[in-house]
């Protein structure tokens, strides 16, 4: 099948209960330890011991210092998740922690946010993927990568660099530039989400907005607009938000040109968005989508993703000319949520486990 399965909620499985009877194998974990530059970073490989050589997913890890499990603040731990799942079906999946992250998820923050760009993460994924092949518990000849958003950038141009790969998968991916994937954050969920408390924001509304149960992606630019609210209490907005000096935030008009200003900050050495600088990132998945066409591909899309446009994943389908499978009602994590406003890293839905397997095994015969 090379085409689009769309699953509602209550949705059909494309072929999962093909994959949903297996009993449970045993499963092992052999522990690796990586040299990521300067750091000595860890990672581990999950195989079923009842496969003498099986087929191996490596797992590409998203924004931020993200450990082996793919753990976000503790909301979820989805590499966690699909490592079971695979296991269980017979595949041996490869994890590590990214460089300046331990196992235990604490982080070398300083190093991570000034020494570390997408290209040095390519090269770690490139060190991962050769002790992945090299591995006696894996055949070599199937060998996937998979790669969550930040990472799906990684895992297009890892695969671009290795034709002897079996097939890549993408969840949540990257298809436009680093700057215009903010704005579409913010002008998508985040303005969106603040006009629902008001036009005009004092800054106890800020705070409401703040806990109002918003998601991560919903809630996160009040950080700008209110640099203080980094605390808890402070919600005086920024005079670069303020621009008529109220002390109030006007979501229409003073929002997003503030924003604006905020990038051109952040994305400059020292900023918060400097990884994403250009010569510090990579090309987007679509942009790489023509060196791609060569092998098994699938997009695993939530339609209520706030990280990343839906519309992206069918433009990336389009140019793949591969698998899609879009869950309307599941976030960035492919987590159920209530709302796009309310994607907040959910524990991954049982649907995307079985469909990726599905996807997998087709792959690996």
């Amino acid at each position: 099948m090379r085409g689009i399965a769309i699953l509602a909620a209550a949705g059909l499985l494309l072929g999962g209960a093909a994959t949903a009877q297996a009993a449970p194998a045993a499963v092992a974990h052999e522990q690796f330890t990586f040299q990521f530059g300067d750091f000595a970073g860890g990672g581990q490989l999950d195989y079923p011991t009842d496969v003498r050589h099986a087929p191996v997913v490596v797992l590409i890890p998203g924004s931020g210092p993200e450990n082996r499990d793919a753990n976000v603040l503790g909301k979820s731990h989805i590499f966690a998740d699909i490592s079971a799942a695979l296991t269980a079906r017979g595949f041996a999946v490869m994890r590590y922690d990214k460089r300046y992250v331990h196992a235990d998820g604490t982080v070398d923050y300083q190093d991570f946010y000034t020494k570390l760009d997408l290209p040095k993460m390519l090269d770690d994924a490139g060190t991962v993927l050769a002790a992945a092949e090299a591995d006696q518990h894996v055949d070599k000849h199937r060998v996937f990568l998979y790669g969550w958003s930040e990472g799906s950038t990684i895992a297009a141009a890892l695969a671009v660099k290795h034709p002897e790969l079996a097939g890549v998968a993408f969840q949540g991916p990257v298809t436009s530039g680093w700057r215009d994937l903010f704005t579409d954050q913010a002008t998508r969920v985040a303005q969106p989400y603040l006009r629902t408390f008001g036009q005009q924001l004092a800054p106890a509304d800020l705070q409401r907005a703040a806990h109002g149960g918003g998601g991560l992606v919903a809630t996160e630019y009040i950080g700008f607009v209110a640099p203080g609210s980094y605390n808890g209490t402070d919600y005086t907005v920024s005079p670069t938000f303020d621009t008529n000096g109220d002390g109030k935030l006007d979501v229409d008009t003073e929002f997003l040109p503030g924003l604006e200003k905020t990038f051109d900050a952040q994305f400059q050495p020292g900023g918060v968005f400097n990884i994403y600088a250009p010569g510090r990132a990579l090309p987007s998945v679509l942009d790489q989508a023509r060196a791609l066409s060569k092998f098994p591909t699938l997009v695993l899309q939530g339609g209520r993703d706030a990280n990343v446009p839906p519309t992206g994943a069918f433009r990336l389908h389009a140019a793949l000319r591969g698998d899609l499978d879009f869950y309307p009602s599941l976030g960035h994590s492919l987590g159920q949520t209530p709302s796009l406003f309310a994607d907040d890293f959910q524990p991954i839905d049982q649907r995307p486990l079985n469909d990726l397997a599905c996807w997998l095994r087709a792959h690996s015969r």
